[in-house]
Parts: C-alpha cells; sequence; structure tokens
C-alpha cells in the first residue's frame, strides 16, 4: 500500500511517541518526497522516440509516401530501356 506524504506524515506522528525522533522522520519525509522538481528529460526523449517510430511504421506499412525519401530513391533506380525484338518467324 502506498501511501501519499501527507498520510506517512500523519502514520509517523501518531505511532512515534519521542518528540525528538518524530520530528527527525517527518523532516526526512518532507526531504524525501520532492514535489515539482521531477527530471522528465529521459521520458520527454522516450516519447519522442516513440512518435517517430509511429510516424515511420505508417509511412512504411500504411502507404503513406514519404515526400524526401520517395524522391531520392527515385533519383537513385536508372530507368529501364525498352527495346523492340522482333521475331525471326514473324517474317
Amino acid at each position: 500500500m502506498k501511501l501519499s506524504k501527507e498520510e506517512l506524515k500523519a502514520k509517523i506522528s501518531e505511532k512515534v511517541t519521542d518528540p525528538e525522533l518524530s520530528i527527525e522522520l517527518l523532516e526526512d519525509v518532507e526531504d524525501s518526497f520532492v514535489e515539482g522538481e521531477v527530471d522528465n528529460t529521459e521520458l520527454e526523449d522516450l516519447k519522442e522516440k516513440y512518435s517517430n517510430l509511429q510516424e515511420r511504421y505508417k509511412n512504411r506499412f500504411l502507404g503513406i509516401p514519404e515526400e524526401s525519401g520517395e524522391s531520392e530513391e527515385k533519383k537513385d533506380v536508372p530507368e529501364l530501356e525498352t527495346k523492340d525484338v522482333i521475331d525471326i518467324k514473324e517474317i
């Protein structure tokens, strides 16, 4: 069972009879629960990578063409030449 900061502080106040120990524990709890100072850089990086993977998946498997990727692929592929072949039996 997880307790919130206030619930934990109330429980410590009820259970601990020594005032000095109670104050020390309450200070430790207060210092341990840092609110508003959360480092979300790793979470943001993962969200960005996830959204990029979703876009690439959609483009690749759902047939939505990438504008920059297709133009480069078309430039790299040489055009095939068509030649007229005459069968000797037709002559």
